[in-house]
Protein backbone atom coordinates (compact mmCIF):
# COMPACT_ATOMS: atom_id res chain seq x y z
CA UNK A 1 0.00 0.00 0.00
CA UNK A 2 1.21 3.53 -0.64
CA UNK A 3 2.39 5.74 2.23
CA UNK A 4 -0.88 7.71 2.46
CA UNK A 5 -2.48 7.58 5.91
CA UNK A 6 -4.83 4.63 6.18
CA UNK A 7 -7.49 6.86 7.76
CA UNK A 8 -7.47 9.07 4.65
CA UNK A 9 -7.95 6.07 2.38
CA UNK A 10 -10.84 4.77 4.49
CA UNK A 11 -12.49 8.18 4.54
CA UNK A 12 -12.33 8.56 0.76
CA UNK A 13 -13.71 5.05 0.26
CA UNK A 14 -16.66 5.65 2.58
CA UNK A 15 -17.39 8.95 0.83
CA UNK A 16 -17.38 7.14 -2.51
CA UNK A 17 -19.87 4.57 -1.21
CA UNK A 18 -22.13 7.35 0.05
CA UNK A 19 -22.13 9.06 -3.36
CA UNK A 20 -22.76 5.74 -5.09
CA UNK A 21 -25.97 5.29 -3.10
CA UNK A 22 -27.45 8.63 -4.16
CA UNK A 23 -30.55 7.93 -6.26
CA UNK A 24 -30.40 9.23 -9.81
CA UNK A 25 -33.49 11.43 -9.46
CA UNK A 26 -31.73 13.37 -6.70
CA UNK A 27 -29.08 14.55 -9.17
CA UNK A 28 -29.54 17.63 -11.39
CA UNK A 29 -31.82 16.84 -14.33
CA UNK A 30 -29.08 17.58 -16.86
CA UNK A 31 -26.46 15.65 -14.86
CA UNK A 32 -28.17 12.40 -13.83
CA UNK A 33 -24.85 10.69 -13.15
CA UNK A 34 -23.23 13.53 -11.20
CA UNK A 35 -23.04 11.55 -7.96
CA UNK A 36 -21.76 8.46 -9.81
CA UNK A 37 -18.97 10.46 -11.42
CA UNK A 38 -18.11 11.96 -8.04
CA UNK A 39 -17.91 8.48 -6.54
CA UNK A 40 -15.74 7.32 -9.45
CA UNK A 41 -13.27 10.16 -8.91
CA UNK A 42 -12.91 9.21 -5.23
CA UNK A 43 -12.49 5.52 -6.08
CA UNK A 44 -9.75 6.40 -8.55
CA UNK A 45 -8.04 8.44 -5.83
CA UNK A 46 -8.18 5.48 -3.46
CA UNK A 47 -6.82 3.20 -6.18
CA UNK A 48 -3.88 5.54 -6.73
CA UNK A 49 -3.19 5.72 -2.98
CA UNK A 50 -3.23 1.93 -2.69
CA UNK A 51 -0.56 1.65 -5.32
CA UNK A 52 -0.10 -0.80 -8.21
CA UNK A 53 -1.32 -4.35 -8.20
CA UNK A 54 1.08 -7.05 -7.01
CA UNK A 55 3.31 -8.00 -9.91
CA UNK A 56 2.29 -11.64 -10.07
CA UNK A 57 -1.39 -10.66 -10.27
CA UNK A 58 -1.04 -7.68 -12.60
CA UNK A 59 0.90 -9.61 -15.23
CA UNK A 60 -1.32 -12.66 -15.48
CA UNK A 61 -2.34 -13.16 -19.12
CA UNK A 62 -5.89 -11.91 -19.81
CA UNK A 63 -6.86 -15.33 -21.13
CA UNK A 64 -6.72 -16.65 -17.59
CA UNK A 65 -9.54 -14.37 -16.48
CA UNK A 66 -12.23 -14.60 -19.12
CA UNK A 67 -14.82 -17.30 -19.47
CA UNK A 68 -13.91 -20.04 -21.84
CA UNK A 69 -10.29 -20.00 -20.70
CA UNK A 70 -10.24 -19.70 -16.93
CA UNK A 71 -11.17 -23.02 -15.35
CA UNK A 72 -12.41 -21.20 -12.22
CA UNK A 73 -15.04 -19.44 -14.28
CA UNK A 74 -16.60 -22.76 -15.19
CA UNK A 75 -17.35 -23.64 -11.61
CA UNK A 76 -14.46 -26.04 -11.05
CA UNK A 77 -13.43 -26.51 -7.40
CA UNK A 78 -11.28 -23.83 -5.81
CA UNK A 79 -8.60 -24.26 -3.16
CA UNK A 80 -8.81 -22.31 0.07
CA UNK A 81 -5.88 -19.87 0.14
CA UNK A 82 -6.12 -17.37 2.99
CA UNK A 83 -5.27 -13.69 2.64
CA UNK A 84 -2.05 -13.32 4.62
CA UNK A 85 0.54 -10.58 4.60
CA UNK A 86 0.57 -7.00 3.29
CA UNK A 87 0.91 -7.97 -0.39
CA UNK A 88 -2.18 -10.19 -0.30
CA UNK A 89 -4.14 -7.62 1.71
CA UNK A 90 -3.18 -4.94 -0.78
CA UNK A 91 -4.36 -7.07 -3.68
CA UNK A 92 -7.72 -7.68 -2.01
CA UNK A 93 -8.28 -4.02 -1.21
CA UNK A 94 -7.43 -3.13 -4.79
CA UNK A 95 -9.92 -5.78 -5.94
CA UNK A 96 -12.63 -4.10 -3.83
CA UNK A 97 -11.92 -0.82 -5.63
CA UNK A 98 -11.95 -2.50 -9.05
CA UNK A 99 -15.30 -4.05 -8.19
CA UNK A 100 -16.86 -0.74 -7.25
CA UNK A 101 -15.38 0.94 -10.32
CA UNK A 102 -16.89 -1.83 -12.44
CA UNK A 103 -20.34 -1.39 -10.94
CA UNK A 104 -19.99 2.38 -11.26
CA UNK A 105 -19.24 2.20 -14.98
CA UNK A 106 -22.10 -0.22 -15.56
CA UNK A 107 -24.45 2.10 -13.70
CA UNK A 108 -23.44 4.92 -16.07
CA UNK A 109 -23.99 2.62 -19.08
CA UNK A 110 -20.28 2.21 -19.87
CA UNK A 111 -20.40 -1.57 -20.13
CA UNK A 112 -17.00 -2.26 -21.68
CA UNK A 113 -15.17 -0.26 -19.00
CA UNK A 114 -17.31 -1.92 -16.34
CA UNK A 115 -16.42 -5.35 -17.65
CA UNK A 116 -12.72 -4.47 -17.63
CA UNK A 117 -12.77 -3.45 -13.97
CA UNK A 118 -14.78 -6.50 -12.89
CA UNK A 119 -12.41 -8.85 -14.71
CA UNK A 120 -9.48 -7.12 -12.96
CA UNK A 121 -11.27 -7.75 -9.67
CA UNK A 122 -11.54 -11.47 -10.46
CA UNK A 123 -7.90 -11.59 -11.51
CA UNK A 124 -6.72 -10.10 -8.22
CA UNK A 125 -8.91 -12.45 -6.17
CA UNK A 126 -8.53 -15.62 -8.15
CA UNK A 127 -6.34 -17.61 -5.76
CA UNK A 128 -8.19 -16.28 -2.69
CA UNK A 129 -11.71 -16.77 -4.01
CA UNK A 130 -12.63 -19.55 -1.56
CA UNK A 131 -11.27 -17.65 1.44
CA UNK A 132 -13.35 -16.13 4.24
CA UNK A 133 -12.07 -12.70 3.18
CA UNK A 134 -12.89 -12.86 -0.53
CA UNK A 135 -15.65 -15.31 -1.42
CA UNK A 136 -18.50 -12.79 -1.18
CA UNK A 137 -16.69 -10.20 -3.29
CA UNK A 138 -15.78 -12.81 -5.91
CA UNK A 139 -19.36 -14.02 -6.20
CA UNK A 140 -20.66 -10.44 -6.46
CA UNK A 141 -18.18 -9.64 -9.23
CA UNK A 142 -19.28 -12.74 -11.17
CA UNK A 143 -22.94 -11.95 -10.59
CA UNK A 144 -22.43 -8.50 -12.07
CA UNK A 145 -20.59 -9.93 -15.07
CA UNK A 146 -23.49 -12.34 -15.50
CA UNK A 147 -25.92 -9.41 -15.57
CA UNK A 148 -23.69 -7.52 -17.98
CA UNK A 149 -23.47 -10.38 -20.47
CA UNK A 150 -27.20 -11.01 -20.14
CA UNK A 151 -27.85 -7.39 -21.09
CA UNK A 152 -25.67 -7.97 -24.15
CA UNK A 153 -27.87 -11.00 -24.92
CA UNK A 154 -24.84 -13.29 -24.60
CA UNK A 155 -26.86 -15.65 -22.47
CA UNK A 156 -24.48 -18.61 -22.42
CA UNK A 157 -21.66 -16.41 -21.12
CA UNK A 158 -24.00 -15.00 -18.49
CA UNK A 159 -25.00 -18.53 -17.54
CA UNK A 160 -21.37 -19.60 -17.09
CA UNK A 161 -20.56 -16.71 -14.75
CA UNK A 162 -23.70 -17.22 -12.68
CA UNK A 163 -23.32 -20.97 -12.43
CA UNK A 164 -19.72 -20.43 -11.34
CA UNK A 165 -20.99 -18.17 -8.54
CA UNK A 166 -23.49 -20.79 -7.46
CA UNK A 167 -20.83 -23.50 -7.41
CA UNK A 168 -18.45 -21.34 -5.38
CA UNK A 169 -21.17 -20.52 -2.83
CA UNK A 170 -22.01 -24.21 -2.43
CA UNK A 171 -18.34 -25.20 -2.09
CA UNK A 172 -17.71 -22.47 0.49
CA UNK A 173 -20.73 -23.43 2.58
CA UNK A 174 -19.78 -27.11 2.45
CA UNK A 175 -16.09 -26.72 3.25
CA UNK A 176 -15.98 -23.57 5.43
CA UNK A 177 -19.48 -22.37 6.26
CA UNK A 178 -18.73 -19.40 8.52
CA UNK A 179 -20.18 -16.05 7.41
CA UNK A 180 -17.54 -14.38 5.22
CA UNK A 181 -16.38 -10.78 5.27
CA UNK A 182 -18.54 -8.27 3.47
CA UNK A 183 -16.43 -6.42 0.86
CA UNK A 184 -16.88 -3.08 2.65
CA UNK A 185 -15.13 -4.48 5.72
CA UNK A 186 -11.74 -4.31 4.01
CA UNK A 187 -11.91 -0.55 4.56
CA UNK A 188 -13.28 -0.56 8.11
CA UNK A 189 -11.32 -0.36 11.36
CA UNK A 190 -11.45 -3.52 13.45
CA UNK A 191 -13.93 -2.05 15.95
CA UNK A 192 -16.42 -1.30 13.16
CA UNK A 193 -16.36 -4.74 11.53
CA UNK A 194 -19.75 -6.39 11.10
CA UNK A 195 -21.22 -8.93 13.49
CA UNK A 196 -21.47 -12.54 12.32
CA UNK A 197 -25.25 -12.28 11.97
CA UNK A 198 -25.01 -9.25 9.68
CA UNK A 199 -22.29 -10.91 7.61
CA UNK A 200 -24.47 -13.97 7.17
CA UNK A 201 -27.47 -11.84 6.18
CA UNK A 202 -25.48 -10.01 3.51
CA UNK A 203 -23.87 -13.17 2.13
CA UNK A 204 -27.18 -14.99 1.88
CA UNK A 205 -28.65 -11.97 0.10
CA UNK A 206 -25.82 -12.16 -2.46
CA UNK A 207 -26.65 -15.83 -3.06
CA UNK A 208 -30.38 -15.11 -3.34
CA UNK A 209 -29.58 -12.56 -6.05
CA UNK A 210 -27.50 -15.20 -7.81
CA UNK A 211 -30.48 -17.58 -7.88
CA UNK A 212 -32.74 -14.78 -9.11
CA UNK A 213 -30.42 -14.02 -12.03
CA UNK A 214 -30.09 -17.71 -12.87
CA UNK A 215 -33.88 -18.06 -12.98
CA UNK A 216 -34.00 -15.27 -15.56
CA UNK A 217 -31.21 -16.79 -17.63
CA UNK A 218 -32.84 -20.24 -17.66
CA UNK A 219 -36.16 -18.67 -18.64
CA UNK A 220 -34.45 -16.89 -21.53
CA UNK A 221 -32.87 -20.20 -22.60
CA UNK A 222 -36.33 -21.86 -22.49
CA UNK A 223 -35.18 -24.20 -19.72
CA UNK A 224 -38.54 -23.70 -18.09
CA UNK A 225 -38.45 -26.38 -15.39
CA UNK A 226 -35.05 -25.21 -14.21
CA UNK A 227 -36.20 -21.59 -14.31
CA UNK A 228 -39.25 -22.47 -12.20
CA UNK A 229 -37.07 -24.29 -9.67
CA UNK A 230 -34.77 -21.30 -9.27
CA UNK A 231 -37.68 -18.88 -9.14
CA UNK A 232 -39.27 -20.96 -6.36
CA UNK A 233 -35.97 -21.05 -4.46
CA UNK A 234 -35.62 -17.28 -4.80
CA UNK A 235 -39.14 -16.58 -3.53
CA UNK A 236 -38.67 -18.97 -0.62
CA UNK A 237 -35.37 -17.38 0.42
CA UNK A 238 -36.80 -13.87 0.13
CA UNK A 239 -39.51 -14.80 2.61
CA UNK A 240 -37.08 -16.55 4.95
CA UNK A 241 -34.80 -13.51 5.07
CA UNK A 242 -37.62 -10.95 4.99
CA UNK A 243 -36.01 -9.29 1.96
CA UNK A 244 -38.63 -8.64 -0.68
CA UNK A 245 -40.90 -6.03 -2.19
CA UNK A 246 -44.50 -7.23 -1.85
CA UNK A 247 -45.76 -6.28 -5.32
CA UNK A 248 -42.75 -7.77 -7.10
CA UNK A 249 -42.86 -10.91 -4.96
CA UNK A 250 -46.60 -11.38 -5.55
CA UNK A 251 -46.25 -10.94 -9.32
CA UNK A 252 -43.41 -13.47 -9.47
CA UNK A 253 -45.37 -15.98 -7.37
CA UNK A 254 -48.46 -15.55 -9.57
CA UNK A 255 -46.32 -16.01 -12.68
CA UNK A 256 -44.83 -19.17 -11.21
CA UNK A 257 -48.34 -20.48 -10.59
CA UNK A 258 -48.98 -20.38 -14.35
CA UNK A 259 -46.05 -22.72 -14.92
CA UNK A 260 -47.50 -25.19 -12.41
CA UNK A 261 -50.95 -24.93 -14.00
CA UNK A 262 -49.47 -25.76 -17.40
CA UNK A 263 -47.76 -28.77 -15.81
CA UNK A 264 -51.08 -29.81 -14.21
CA UNK A 265 -49.57 -29.32 -10.75
CA UNK A 266 -52.67 -27.69 -9.35
CA UNK A 267 -51.84 -27.88 -5.65
CA UNK A 268 -48.51 -26.10 -6.24
CA UNK A 269 -50.26 -23.51 -8.40
CA UNK A 270 -52.88 -22.88 -5.74
CA UNK A 271 -50.18 -22.51 -3.09
CA UNK A 272 -48.37 -19.89 -5.20
CA UNK A 273 -51.55 -17.94 -5.84
CA UNK A 274 -52.54 -18.01 -2.18
CA UNK A 275 -49.10 -16.82 -1.15
CA UNK A 276 -49.19 -14.08 -3.80
CA UNK A 277 -52.54 -12.89 -2.44
CA UNK A 278 -51.25 -12.77 1.14
CA UNK A 279 -48.03 -10.93 0.25
CA UNK A 280 -49.82 -8.52 -2.06
CA UNK A 281 -51.92 -7.55 0.92
CA UNK A 282 -48.78 -6.24 2.57
CA UNK A 283 -48.33 -3.54 -0.08
CA UNK A 284 -47.46 -0.29 1.55
CA UNK A 285 -46.73 -1.93 4.90
CA UNK A 286 -43.22 -3.20 4.21
CA UNK A 287 -40.07 -1.25 3.48
CA UNK A 288 -39.14 -1.16 -0.18
CA UNK A 289 -35.51 -1.67 0.70
CA UNK A 290 -35.11 -4.47 -1.85
CA UNK A 291 -37.16 -2.86 -4.58
CA UNK A 292 -35.03 -4.25 -7.38
CA UNK A 293 -32.47 -6.97 -7.80
CA UNK A 294 -29.48 -5.08 -9.10
CA UNK A 295 -25.87 -4.73 -7.96
CA UNK A 296 -26.00 -6.64 -4.80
Amino acid sequence: MASAPWAEIREKFQAALALSRVELHKNPEKEPYKSKYGARALLEEVKALLGPAPEDEDERPPSDDGLGAGAHALGLPAEAVEVEGPIAQGAVRLAVIEFHLGVNHIDTEELSAGEEHLVKCLRLLRKYRLSHDCVSLYIQAQNNLGILWSEREEIETAQAYLESSEALYNQYMKEIGSPPLDPTEHFLPEEEKLAEQERSKRFEKVYTHNLYYLAQVYQHMEMFEKAAHYCHSTLKRQLEHNAYHPIEWAINAATLSQFYINKLCFMEARHCLSAANVIFGQTGKISTEDRQYRRA
